[in-house]
């Protein structure tokens, strides 16, 4: 029997609580026990406190088997689970589901349970975001090597570019802030959105409808209730959330891919435990693995919005089935995802080893280029013409046959750039070079 790797090889224990079977069984029947105690508040008078008291008390007493048994029987889940809770609950049997159509239970359902996912996904989120504030902190004023182009470029510090990576995470987390006050409840919608049998159970009472909708809406703690809807609530809402796991995704991805090109440069490298294996025909090896477990995931999932944008834009008027099949799929494998995601880069971060004498090499060798603009400010300053002086270093450089004893013997062959240089007091200090990059970190820290 095939056993999926999401479960298996990347697990994601708090996540997969939620949206288990037995979990999710039982927030579907609390739904019904909630819509049916507030009908009665609201004067329906077909249910009494011995049902209600009835199906709480067997809420969680969750039979597989007669489930299913009962799904290929009549071919439809909720009709599968309502014979089943009703088995259990034969008093409250011909009450249950009263009213509603089956998007009652899916989508309010979906809607708890992607609002408590996003939330342990916030939290973890945090975490991480401590983690490279950390890491920001403690390499705040170490140069390294910048790139552009993936060519070296300038100077800047390790902490800047642990700062750089936790600014897009900061973004990420403020979307799922957003979408955590922003997440509707569905509600009770009826059949097609109009609530025509809902109204007709409160005897035209308008005002009954808006008030059930507030109970339910109020007890599982949603700020609000979809106004407007067919069936089910528009996937677009879909749409915003795997937005929202797609960029945490895509910030991680950047992230772990940084730092497989610095691994590569020997500047970063994974913490290996004792026994090991980095490779099984090179011995010596100690690949990013982590890292690279990582961006295959993350690739996995920022794929997915691309999935739930086209089950949006399918939705055929009212309601169409194509949406459920593959959001069963989605929604559990990719919030899992993202937590296992989540968890590995936070203890893969913590566990970096930053090789900060590769850095001070790396930084020497390439400190004669780094130079070149402060030559060509100085000299500017001084009253030289800077496109001149471009072109002068320009030709220097990339017809410099090799390495001179000294750095800046180079530049001293041309008698402007060494009277700058001698006049500019310019040296090889790498800190002097660094700009604001410490400023920037500490104001962007002190301002989150």
């Amino acid at each position: 029997m095939y056993t999926h790797p999401v479960a298996s090889r990347y697990p994601a224990p708090y996540i997969s609580s939620i949206w288990n079977f037995e979990n999710r069984t039982i927030t579907m029947r609390a739904l019904w026990i909630s819509l049916a105690s507030a009908q009665q508040r609201l004067g329906v008078s077909a249910i009494n406190d011995d049902m209600l008291e009835e199906m709480e008390r067997n809420k969680s007493e969750i039979n597989k088997h007669t489930i299913r048994d009962y799904e290929t029987k009549y071919g439809h889940d909720i009709m599968a689970h309502i014979h089943a809770f009703g088995d259990l609950c034969p008093r409250a049997k011909k009450i249950i589901h009263l009213g509603v159509t089956s998007n009652f239970i899916n989508d309010n359902s979906d809607a708890i349970l992607i609002r408590d996912s996003m939330s342990h996904i916030h939290v973890l989120g945090e975490k991480l975001f401590d983690v490279l504030k950390n890491r920001s902190l403690a390499y705040l004023h170490v140069p390294t090597l910048a790139y552009t182009h993936l060519q070296p470029a300038q100077l800047i510090t390790v902490g800047k570019r642990f700062t750089m990576w936790n600014a897009d995470l900061l973004e990420d987390l403020r979307h799922i802030e957003y979408q955590l006050t922003h997440i509707p409840f569905r509600g009770v919608k009826g059949t097609v959105g109009s609530e025509d049998t809902m109204l007709k159970l409160f005897d035209g009472n308008h005002e009954k409808c808006t008030m059930l909708n507030h109970i339910l809406a109020t007890e599982y703690s949603f700020g609000k209730v979809i106004p407007i809807c067919g069936q089910t609530y528009s996937r677009k809402y879909d749409v915003e959330i795997f937005h929202v796991l797609s960029g945490i995704c895509q910030t991680i991805y950047k992230m772990a891919n940084d730092l497989r090109l610095l691994a590569s440069h020997s500047l970063v490298k994974e913490h290996f435990t004792e026994h090991q294996v980095g490779s099984s025909a090179m011995p010596y090896k100690q690949n990013p693995i982590h890292l690279e477990q990582i961006c295959s995931l993350c690739r996995y999932v920022i794929g997915q919005e691309a999935v739930i944008a086209n089950t949006y834009i399918n939705q055929w008027l009212e309601r169409s089935l194509d949406d459920s099949a593959v959001k069963r799929i989605l929604y559990p494998e990719c919030f899992m995802l993202v937590e296992y995601i989540l968890n590995t880069c936070i203890d893969t971060i913590r566990g970096l080893i930053i090789q900060e004498d590769v850095a001070r090499e790396q930084v020497f060798m390439k400190m004669q280029y780094v130079l070149s603009e402060e030559i060509i400010v100085r000299g500017v300053k001084m009253g030289y013409d800077r496109q001149q002086l471009h072109e002068t270093i320009r030709q220097l450089l990339i017809h410099k046959s090799e390495e001179s004893t000294h750095l800046l013997d180079v530049y001293k062959r041309d008698e402007t750039l060494k009277r700058i240089i001698e006049e500019g007091g310019i040296h090889l200090n790498p800190h002097d070079y660094i700009g604001r990059c410490v400023e920037q970190v500490r104001n962007f820290y002190s301002n989150v």
